[in-house]
Parts: structure tokens; C-alpha cells; sequence
């Protein structure tokens, strides 16, 4: 449950919470996603708590991992996740782009040979954080998309954000 201004109505234990929920945006609020990403970044038990094992990406922009049992999110599994700076993607082989963004309701932004991006907002509504300085938008939004580093497979998950007013 959530309260009117956008925050958690009760701490969430983050390792109560499943990746196949974060990826497919089932979490309804940010603050959740920040608790479950601070809990998370740089923790081993968080890691083992989900049997994930750190792999190269080769893309500085993602934190890729292995999982030790595979999930199921939109229909397929996987055994690879990884974390951009806002969110949490399944790795999935064997999937074209534009189909699978059909599938969600993914609306295509760029669709051309070679690279596919396309977002679903979920959730965007005002962000009150108590304080004029923490007034915002919360931004939940379902991606699809290809990174040449990645060749032959799609990351698709959800993004949380608060953009805070200049």
C-alpha cells in the first residue's frame, strides 16, 4: 500500500519482494524500488538471497547477473537479469523487440535495423517527499529495448524514477 503522497504506507522487507515483480512493475511506488535498490547495491547476502552471480556485461551502463534458478517475467524465463541506473531488465533470447513490445503494450520510440527502444508508462503522478525541495513526478514505466552489446536478445523491465522539480 502506498499513501496519498507517493510514499511507502509501511517499511517493505526488500528480500521479501520478487524480481519477477520489479522487472514486470508490479511495485507501485518508488520509494520501494530506492529501498529495494539500496538494500541490494553492494550486498552479498542480497545476492546469494537470489542465487545471482555477477557477470561481465560489457555495457558500463548495466549490471548484469546469472541467475542460479531461472524466472519467469512475460510469458518467457530467464536465468539473466540486469540493473540500469533506474530499474531492473530481463535478459531474453530468442524474442524479437517488436513483438514482444506488442505483447506489452510497449509503444516503439526507435525502431530501426540494428536497435529497438520502446517505453509504456505505468504510473506518472505527483511526488510530495515532504519537502519543497522534494517535489516531483514518480515515474513508473515498462521498457523494451536492444543494446548492441547484447546482440540476439531484448532487455525489457521497468524503471522507476522521481524527477525532481528544478
Amino acid at each position: 500500500p502506498v499513501q496519498a503522497d507517493g510514499g511507502p504506507e509501511d517499511d517493505i522487507d526488500p528480500s521479501s519482494l520478487t524480481l519477477a515483480d520489479i522487472i514486470a512493475c508490479k511495485l507501485k511506488d518508488v520509494p520501494t524500488w530506492n529501498g529495494f535498490a539500496f538494500w541490494f547495491y553492494d550486498n552479498e547476502e542480497a545476492k546469494r538471497h537470489y542465487g545471482m552471480t555477477a557477470v561481465k556485461s560489457g555495457n558500463p551502463f548495466l549490471s548484469e547477473y546469472r541467475l542460479a534458478a531461472p524466472i519467469a517475467v512475460f510469458g518467457r524465463t530467464t536465468d539473466r537479469v540486469a540493473f540500469s541506473n533506474s530499474g531492473l531488465m530481463a535478459v531474453l533470447p530468442d524474442v524479437a523487440p517488436q513483438a514482444l513490445a506488442k505483447e506489452l503494450g510497449v509503444t516503439p520510440i526507435i525502431d530501426v535495423p540494428g536497435k529497438y527502444m520502446g517505453e509504456r508508462t505505468i504510473i506518472d503522478a505527483p511526488f510530495d517527499g515532504g519537502s519543497s525541495a522534494f517535489q516531483g513526478r514518480s515515474r513508473i514505466s515498462l521498457g523494451v529495448s536492444t543494446v548492441t552489446t547484447h546482440p540476439g536478445k531484448v532487455l525489457a523491465g521497468c524503471s522507476y524514477r522521481i524527477d525532481i522539480k528544478d
